[in-house]
């Protein structure tokens, strides 16, 4: 037994290198904004530095594919007329509050 047990083990080895892998790799991280000492931003005002901390609202969507870029002060609707002109009452995610003001692509 105690030779099987070694057999395995021996099998169970690296044998050959790993390879090695040159430069430099990009480390992805979230966006992870600074707390606002106090809310001041309206709706529509950048909220990069400070997230949601930052605007009246208490919410700040991301807008733009870059992850230090396009976050924006937003606020909760339930329909069309409860938001700026350019902006759109939308469904973002699947609760009955879950229906925020979103600027059109065009916005964007």
């Amino acid at each position: 037994m105690l030779g099987l047990a070694t057999g395995v083990w021996a099998g169970c080895s690296k044998n050959q290198a790993e390879p090695e892998v040159s430069g430099a790799r990009e480390v992805l991280t979230e966006h992870r904004p600074l707390r606002a000492e106090m809310a001041t931003k309206q709706m529509g005002e950048d909220c990069s530095e400070n997230g949601a901390s930052a605007c009246l609202s208490g919410v700040c969507l991301h807008v733009k594919p870059g992850r230090e870029e396009g976050y924006v002060c937003s606020r909760a609707c339930q329909g069309e007329q409860e938001c700026p002109q350019d902006w759109r009452c939308a469904q973002v995610y699947p609760t009955p509050q879950g229906r925020l003001c979103v600027p059109s692509p065009s916005r964007q």
